[in-house]
């Protein structure tokens, strides 16, 4: 098998291989398929349910671009990682901040780095301290696309990602055990079972997984200027997780009814793994030459519980959680073999949200929702950057050249401006980086209606959202606060052409909340606050079914309005490092986006999406002296596309035994870094993936190859302060590298 594997990985004829199996899906269901009969319910595609508005409905009725990847789509395709997600629909360009946090934007709206932009939700609770969690069991993950202001309130200014799982089941007892194993050690289990508890409708569903990867990057423990070397773990990027999710629902009465979940994950992974380049060349080196191994590790604790209240044509809910998340990261800021300056980031967030709504639930004309909604989110930060030094004197004096670069008064003007080398005499002076609590709240009253007659259909929101943010300085003792209150409104206009298509029209309001930073650009130890960001979107659009039901289709056209933008910066400041945010002016972009589902015949569904952007900053938007105006805006993908075919046919005359072949073509766009000034651009790249297996009635053992061509990529990348001098240069580029290739089998075991 080995051999096989390595074969097929050194071929340079790789490519002839896959558009071979590519064609054979198009081409061998004619062969072998008889002449189809005629008639609208052969081959038609399954409706697929969302609640993108808070209620069940049709993904096809909803006047917006709402995108639903199905629970057999997550599993056959492997997709686990905020990159897969990112990379599976266009217009959204989500993946793996290198902290360990979400980079995502919508449509170009929302940016990389500490700026939320997108929410992201796990049963309609919102996922601030770890969303770039792994869930699993899903039932489907939606993509809302546009600000979701009105119904979801602030930090959805570019939309939402809702990861919906699988509910438990009253009926019967069952569940599914899956193990994949390939490449850079990977290992990764995960189970779920689905138990009644009784007979009086309650029922639990318990999931659990544990993967171990150890990553694609490598610390070569280099040797320093002095002769000597670390002994780091030379994966740089292993990654270990587990987690598990325990969800309880069943009557209290006649009418009342509760669902329970709780849920725990622990990761120790990579933490700001940057790829080290001089200059733009982007050559992606798969090496991390650091003093120490960067890693962050993180433990959430979390749950939820969400009362049903069934009265005569109206449902009440109450949707109570809570989430208790520790995090500790280290960070090599040098990103070199040398002991420079290291950035240690101990964190711990709590937050508590509750939610009260009252929604129709008859089939009349008019249905409404109305609500109101609560959250506090407190965090405590006690960052501090690490000095190292080689020059300590008897009295604990430091004379060194760190001791120089602070101002120490014992310095000698003969240690200035030497590297220090001497990891014998070494010792480190720690100054604050960021020691603070945070307070951000959030009280808001909704409400959604919408009203049917004949042919058309009009949707009108409202809400009304108190944001509140109040910071700490624990370093100084200066505190401060903002607050205000956003007004939120949406319309919507459809036109049902038939009762397989529509066209609709949306406009949308947004917004992020402002904040602190604790340090502003002239490198003041203080607070320096940033000010919200709003956007307006216009949508117009058209969806339906096509060819008898066995097609479906959308397609949408937007521009937005796009005010304050709120844009992360890094700086190098009396030789230490700041970042924060700050708002940097108003943007306007244009785009459009369309999908399809077709199935060809019974044994072959072919889909394609594709997505373009135009962004560019207004006229009198100045950084640094230089007019942005007509310039892109960072973290804006301008033009993206994939396509899919799945293809399952039985193998001979063996009943309920079935060749199953799954393949993605994935375009992601040429954007710009993270800053707004003088920006990396980060180029277009295609990956492709493969998925190769036999399924019989309860299990499935498939091959896997992620990035069959071996694309050399950045999910990120932006220009960072070079504090290793002897290079050159005031800056450097670094760059999160995403996957290379990897092989992996899989066994999934349904009972």
């Amino acid at each position: 098998m080995s051999n096989i594997l390595l074969t097929v990985r050194q071929s340079d004829n790789l490519q002839y291989f896959v558009w071979m199996i590519l064609a054979s899906m198009v081409i061998v269901p004619s062969a072998v398929v008889k002449a189809e009969e005629s008639g609208a319910s052969q081959y038609v595609i399954e409706e697929i349910f969302v609640t993108a508005r808070k209620r069940q409905e049709n993904l096809l009725d909803i006047p917006e671009s709402v995108v639903a990847i199905t629970g057999d789509t997550i599993e056959r395709r492997n997709l686990k990682g905020l990159e897969d997600i990112g990379f599976a629909i266009p217009n959204l360009n989500l993946s793996m901040r290198a902290d360990g946090y979400p980079n995502a934007s919508i449509r170009g709206v929302g940016s990389f780095g500490n700026t939320q932009g997108v929410g992201f939700y796990l049963d309609d609770v919102q996922v601030f301290s770890d969303a770039s969690s792994r869930f699993g069991d899903l039932a489907r993950i939606e993509v809302l696309k546009g600000p979701q202001g009105t119904i979801y309130g602030g930090s959805n200014i570019g939309g939402a990602v809702k990861f919906v799982s699988a509910r438990p089941d009253p009926e019967s007892v069952f569940g599914r055990a899956k193990i994949r194993a390939g490449e850079q050690g990977l290992v990764d289990l995960e189970a779920s079972v689905n138990v009644p508890l009784g007979d009086n409708g309650w029922a639990m569903n318990l999931f659990g997984f544990a993967m171990e990867d150890d990553g694609y990057l490598v610390n070569p423990n280099t040797t320093r200027t002095n002769g000597l070397a670390t002994n780091n773990n030379k994966d740089v990027g292993e990654v270990e997780e587990q987690g598990a999710r325990v969800s309880i629902t069943g009557p209290l009465s006649e009418n009342l009814s509760a669902y329970m979940s709780l849920r725990f994950n622990d990761l120790d992974a990579p933490n700001n793994a940057w790829i080290r380049e001089l200059d733009e060349t982007l050559d992606h080196p798969n090496i991390v030459a650091t003093s120490k191994n960067n890693r962050h590790e993180r433990e959430t604790f979390a749950g939820m519980l969400e009362l049903t209240l069934e009265l005569e044509n109206v449902d009440v809910i109450s949707l109570t959680s809570f989430t208790d998340t520790d995090s500790s990261r280290l960070s090599d800021l040098d990103i070199r073999e040398e002991f420079l300056l290291d950035l240690e980031r101990p964190e711990g967030m709590k937050v508590f949200t509750q939610e009260l709504r009252l929604m129709s639930s008859s089939d009349n004309p008019l249905q409404w929702l109305v609500g109101v909604y609560y959250s506090k989110f407190e965090e405590e930060m006690r960052s501090e950057l690490i000095w190292y030094d080689g020059r300590e004197d008897a009295a604990g004096n430091f004379s060194g050249p760190l001791g120089c670069a602070l101002g120490m008064p014992t310095c000698s003007g003969v240690w200035a401006g030497e590297v220090v080398t001497l990891a014998q005499e070494m010792d480190t002076i720690r100054t604050p980086f960021e020691l603070r609590n945070r307070d951000k709240s959030n009280l808001a009253a909704f409400a959604n209606l919408n009203y049917s007659w004949e042919d058309w259909e009009v949707g009108i929101g409202l809400r009304i959202d108190r944001w509140e943010n109040k910071s700490r300085n624990l370093d100084t003792g200066i505190a401060d606060s903002q607050d205000d209150v956003e007004v939120l409104p949406r319309f919507s206009l459809t036109r049902w052409l038939s009762e397989e298509a529509m066209l609709y029209t949306t406009v949308a309001f947004g917004y992020e909340p402002g904040g602190f930073n604790l340090a502003n650009a002239e490198g003041e130890n203080s607070l320096f606050g940033f000010d919200p960001e709003d956007v307006t979107s216009y949508e117009v659009g058209w969806k339906g079914r096509l060819m008898n039901g066995r097609m479906t289709a959308s397609v949408a056209a937007f521009y937005i309005d796009y005010e304050s933008r709120q844009v992360e910066y890094q700086a190098e400041v009396n030789g230490g490092v700041i970042e924060g945010i700050i708002n940097v002016g108003d943007s306007e972009q244009f785009g459009i986006e369309g999908e399809f589902v077709a199935n060809v015949n019974e044994f072959l569904t072919l889909s394609a999406a594709v997505g373009y952007v135009d962004a560019e900053w207004k006229s009198g938007t100045v950084v640094a002296d230089v007019d942005l105006g007509g310039s892109t805006p960072p973290g804006v993908q301008d033009f993206n596309w994939n396509l899919s075919a799945d293809f399952r046919h039985p193998v001979g005359n063996r009943a309920g035994l079935d060749l199953i072949t799954g393949l993605q073509i994935i375009q992601s766009g040429e954007y710009e870094g993270l800053q707004a000034f003088n920006p990396v651009t980060n180029p277009d790249f295609i990956l492709v993936n493969l998925q190769i297996g036999v399924t019989g009635a309860a299990w499935e053992l498939s091959l896997n190859v992620e990035n069959i061509f071996d694309e050399e990529y950045y999910v990120d990348v932006q220009h960072f302060p070079n504090y290793f001098l002897l290079d050159g240069g005031d800056n450097i580029v670094i760059g999160t590298l995403g996957q290379p290739r990897q092989v992996s089998v899989s066994f999934n075991y349904h009972f």
